[in-house]
């Protein structure tokens, strides 16, 4: 069983340092006549990866600085195999992986042949290059991760940058900068930091809140 938990839109509680958000609140015109454009984006962790509950925190939070409410799916049971296909499945919108383990689940084949060859700008192009022309991906975090997953399976040597998988056209362009901000600007430091902030204080949400400079 799955646990949500649903987030209505914040208000602005003010400027968020090195994010750079504020200058992007107003959604696109137009895009209120499309429901995907504005209901709640749900975004789906495992409660096994306090790494994954940590980013989808993090999404969360800056999603709603937007305007644009979230609900956080922890899924309580782990799902066997590749979790894109829950993207597949339309049962989310936003799922957290890592590029090396995505081009393997996407293709295999070409991550074996690309095994130990590659750098991590390399990795992401030929996951890009893979994903389903109805998913996208932002450029990679320099954090490495999915430590949990790889211990679950056999996965060629890859770099294993940090990333979000969404479905396209699901955001603006201020909600795309968000997103796209958390990604690359959150280290592996930063990402072990905020875990174990989290455990300490028993709460992901302050953790990430406190970081993000709420």
């Amino acid at each position: 069983m799955n646990r949500l938990v649903s987030r209505t839109a914040l208000p602005v509680l003010g400027l968020v340092g090195a994010l750079s958000l504020t200058a992007c609140s107003n959604a696109e015109p137009g895009r209120g006549t499309n429901e995907d454009h504005t209901r709640a984006v749900r975004i789906s962790v495992s409660a096994n990866s306090p790494e994954q509950q940590v980013l989808g925190e993090l999404y969360s939070q800056v999603l709603q600085e937007t305007g644009r409410s979230t609900s956080l799916i922890i899924e309580d049971t782990p799902r066997e195999g590749n979790r894109l296909e829950l993207l597949y499945a339309a049962e989310t919108d936003l799922i957290i992986s890592c590029t090396g383990l995505m081009l393997h689940e996407l293709d295999p084949e070409r991550a074996e042949e690309l095994s130990g060859t590659i750098d991590p700008h390399e990795t992401h192009r030929e996951f890009m290059g893979a994903l389903p022309a109805h998913l996208t991906a932002p450029d990679p975090s320099p954090a490495q991760g999915c430590s949990v997953d790889l211990l679950e399976q056999q996965v060629p040597d890859l770099p294993q940058s940090i990333i979000p998988v969404y479905r396209r056209d699901l955001f603006d362009r201020a909600e795309l900068k968000a997103i796209s901000s958390v990604t690359y600007t959150i280290t592996d430091e930063e990402l072990e930091g905020l875990i174990e902030t989290a455990g300490n204080r028993s709460s992901v949400s302050a953790a990430v809140e406190e970081w993000l400079g709420y």
